[in-house]
């Protein structure tokens, strides 16, 4: 009897492995990713892709756990909802945004990149030196985005309560 229950659950478990989320995501011109039009230093950039761009980019480089139901709808849905706070890949909407200025104080604030990401993503353990560096190019980049370009949203959902 438990092992006809075990055949059923592994038969189960390997159909469902044929339902996928959806992973795509509409075409954007390289020209506008936020490296490339903040003219962000190599260091910058391997930072920023190695802690952010899995989850805030059209760019992101999916473990292979994340191919296995159900653990890949929960990471999709948590890139798609990251992607609209704030997509780099995007930077011509996201520039200026409230989100986007937000990018090194959640640094500093240890929220970015989420502990549970770091930990499973060698590419994303920063030091305190490079967060702290990361943070203030940041800062002194985006934020400064941010205040120029006002309170406007990026265009993605709309935040304004229109009664």
């Amino acid at each position: 009897m438990i092992k006809r229950i075990l055949l059923i659950a592994l038969g189960i478990f390997l159909l469902a492995q044929l339902i996928q989320p959806n992973r795509s995501v509409p075409a954007a011109d390289p020209a506008n990713d936020m490296l490339k039009m903040t003219g962000a230093p190599a260091d910058i950039q391997q930072m920023v892709i190695g802690a952010c761009y899995d989850c805030h980019s059209n760019q992101p480089q999916y473990p292979v756990w994340a191919y296995i139901t159900p653990v890949n709808f929960w990471i999709q849905k948590h890139i798609d909802e990251a992607r609209e706070d704030v997509n780099y890949s995007r930077w011509d909407i996201f520039a200026g945004t409230k989100d986007a200025a937000k990018s090194g104080k959640t640094i500093t604030k240890g929220e970015m990149p989420p502990p549970n990401y770091a930990n499973m993503h060698g590419h994303a353990q920063l030091t305190a030196a490079q967060k702290q560096q990361l943070a203030a190019w940041f800062d002194a980049n985006v934020t400064r985005a941010g205040k120029e370009g006002g309170d406007h949203e990026h265009g993605t959902k709309d935040h304004d309560d229109e009664d």
